[in-house]
């Protein structure tokens, strides 16, 4: 009775796929199209709509915490306070004037502090960027491999440790943080140590500040790649027409590598949005970001926050996304994260002029090692006691590996580190295998949807992390799957929600390697394989994978070290299993160096902060590793742009 019902269903899929290219008919393209499709609208699209129906507290629009553009908002921008008190200078009492300066910043509220704070942080790391890759990419003078080299520094992340190491140097305190011990090397010799100045940064400009050292790589990369690939000969055409300095730049090579220049600019506004670690290492009226605000909901499980917190996630999301709307006409999502292919001839460089040189030692330069500072003080603190003042107090030299060995001797931490390598094993088999067939299909497939899974496919770059986490929990609290994926089950459903957010959200860097090396491979080559009767699978083994390992492999590397270091789901699911020194906690690498990063009590001979800086710079190391690896995996006349 059920082959008549049967038999027209049959015949529509047989005419249907009649309708196909003979390259299109095959099942294994139509299942790594769908059930790619389908695996991310499940962990990723469906748990972000559900935030829209818990979204019922638009109210607080009109609160003037979370939204306040009155003139008050600048009142406490900037205080200057001067004293006169005597020292003894040479024996003699001489009267000194002591300057305070603290910046606060501005107070717009929750979502007017995150929305402007991310909009100055991106037109300050789109400067410094830009600047850094065209010194670096157009023009050849003396130290041009230092400025290199100190610009990719700040790609090493330090989760929370480097804002706390910022927060030392810049930090108003009665004793001289390092920002006004530099500042009164140069005052006191001019004015005999008259005058003594303390400046100190604090609030809303201590997150800017530490965002704008941390984001501006990553427009300094997309720039780099842009340049690799922008034609020499263009350059060389208006040279030889007189264009030179400022109007060769302005005419000629910013409208060539504004792709780049809006690719890295809508990845530091979105980075910047999501960060939570420079509001709650500078704490204080610094927690008034909507970052901080979800994080703070999710940890403290404060469930009648909830249609709030949903709010400034749809709002997050918003803000994130309208940027990547506006470049769209400039570029698609997947040069966010891919390999981009280099100029067939690239422009060897110019000879920089005499106020060129100025311009580069002393302005992008000292910005280039303020940058890099955090990251060199994350590793001296992590060989110290304590920092007190200016500088850390490093370990008499038989102990310098002092929190070295804590961290490997203290349960909690070991656990952390045990944590991160279980759920990269796992998330990293999905992640090849979902990537694989993600990158394959949005190459290959010319089916229905083939279009929205490219798209789909880079999308978790443009949604902030804490939104990701927060969707996860509103979601799969209510759809637990049979307690699977619930957070409420301590350790089963944390760390099933913890692998499947760690998936979607560092799937995009394996797609898009994949992607960028299947386009370039020829599909005659695949297509003479299956004229010969190769099956697609058997084509794929023996013809796509060893042409396009590589990028693979790269692509991997990638996704594995931004597991590693994540830190928005990290902190947040991660954190409902208990802290770092409960034996049984959930939480991976980024969470334990959060505790220790907060923690007041000294355990052990050396702060908890020191312990951290150890952890991290052993991640720093790792990542290191991996970029180098990662970069020399790619092909040549390739530039790596990572995120």
């Amino acid at each position: 009775m059920a082959r008549p019902a049967a038999a027209p269903r049959q015949l529509l899929g047989r005419l249907a796929l009649r309708r196909l290219p003979p390259m299109q008919r095959d099942p294994a393209l139509i299942f790594f199209l769908y059930a790619s499709l389908a695996a991310i609208i499940f962990g990723f699209v469906t748990p972000i709509l559900s935030i829209v129906i818990e979204a019922r507290g638009w109210e607080i629009l009109g609160d003037r915490y979370y939204l306040d553009l009155s003139s008050s908002a600048l009142r406490d921008f900037v205080e200057v306070r001067e004293t006169v008190r005597t020292i003894v200078k040479d024996g003699v009492p001489v009267e000194q004037r002591v300057i305070r300066i603290t910046v606060s910043g501005f107070d717009f509220g929750v979502i007017g502090n995150s929305i402007i704070n991310a909009a100055l942080v991106t037109l300050t790391a789109a400067a410094i960027g830009t600047s850094a890759a065209i010194l670096v990419s157009l023009y050849r003078f003396p130290g041009r491999r230092l400025f290199a080299v100190l610009a990719y520094i700040p790609l090493l992340i330090a989760p929370f440790v480097n804002a706390y190491v910022i927060k030392k140097f810049i930090y108003p305190s009665f004793t001289e943080n390092m920002l006004s011990a530099l500042v009164n090397s140069i005052v006191g010799p001019v004015t005999g140590d008259s005058v003594k100045v303390y400046i100190g940064v604090r609030d809303q400009a201590g997150v800017f500040v530490a965002q704008v050292l941390m984001f501006y790589p990553i427009v300094y990369v997309n720039v780099l790649a842009a340049l690799a690939a922008l034609d020499a000969t263009l350059v060389e055409q208006a040279l030889n027409l007189g264009a030179r300095g400022l109007r060769l730049l302005r005419s000629i090579v910013i409208p060539l590598i504004l792709p780049g220049i809006l690719a890295g600019s809508s990845l530091v506004f979105i980075l910047s949005l999501e960060d939570v670690g420079g509001p709650i290492i500078f704490g204080g009226n610094a927690h008034k970001f909507m970052a901080y605000e979800v994080y703070n909901s999710i940890v403290t499980r404060a469930t009648e926050n909830i249609p709030k917190v949903a709010v400034l996630s749809i709002i997050m999301l918003a803000a994130a996304l309208t940027p990547l709307v506006v470049v769209r006409r400039y570029l698609s999502l997947r040069y966010y994260a891919r390999l981009a292919k280099g100029a067939p001839r690239p422009f060897r460089g110019m000879r920089l002029g005499r106020r060129g040189l100025l311009a580069a030692y002393l302005v992008v330069l000292p910005l280039l090692v303020a940058a890099a500072a955090p990251q060199f003080g994350v590793v001296v603190l992590s060989f110290s006691k304590r920092w007190v003042s200016t500088f850390p107090e490093l370990l008499p030299a038989g102990e310098l590996l002092t929190n070295y060995q804590a961290i490997l001797s203290i349960e909690g931490i070991r656990r952390s580190i045990v944590n991160s390598i279980y759920y990269l094993a796992h998330a990293i088999v999905f992640i090849a295998l979902l990537g694989f067939m993600a990158g394959y299909a949005s190459a290959r497939a010319r089916l229905p949807g083939a279009g929205l899974l490219d798209y789909l496919s880079s999308a978790p770059l443009a949604v902030p992390g804490l939104v990701v986490a927060f969707s996860y929990l509103v979601f799969f609290s209510r759809y637990s799957f049979g307690g699977f994926f619930d957070p409420a089950v301590v350790p089963a459903g944390v760390v099933h929600l913890l692998v499947l957010a760690y998936v979607m959200r560092k799937l995009p860097f394996t797609v898009r390697a994949v992607f960028t090396s299947v386009i370039q491979t020829p599909s005659e080559m695949e297509e003479a394989a299956r004229s010969l009767g190769a099956g697609r699978l058997r084509t794929i083994a023996r013809i796509v994978i060893p042409l396009t390992w590589r990028g693979l492999l790269a692509g991997l590397l990638l996704s594995a070290i931004y597991v590693l270091s994540e830190v928005s789901v990290s902190v947040t699911l991660g954190a409902l299993g208990g802290n770092v020194y409960s034996t049984q906690h959930v939480g991976p690498i980024t969470f334990a160096i959060l505790d220790l990063v907060t923690e007041a009590t000294v355990r052990g001979a050396t702060q908890p902060q020191a312990k951290a800086a150890a952890l991290a710079t052993l991640l720093m190391a790792l990542e290191a590793a991996v970029i180098a690896v990662a970069s020399r995996l790619a092909r040549r006349g390739q530039a790596l742009v990572t995120v």
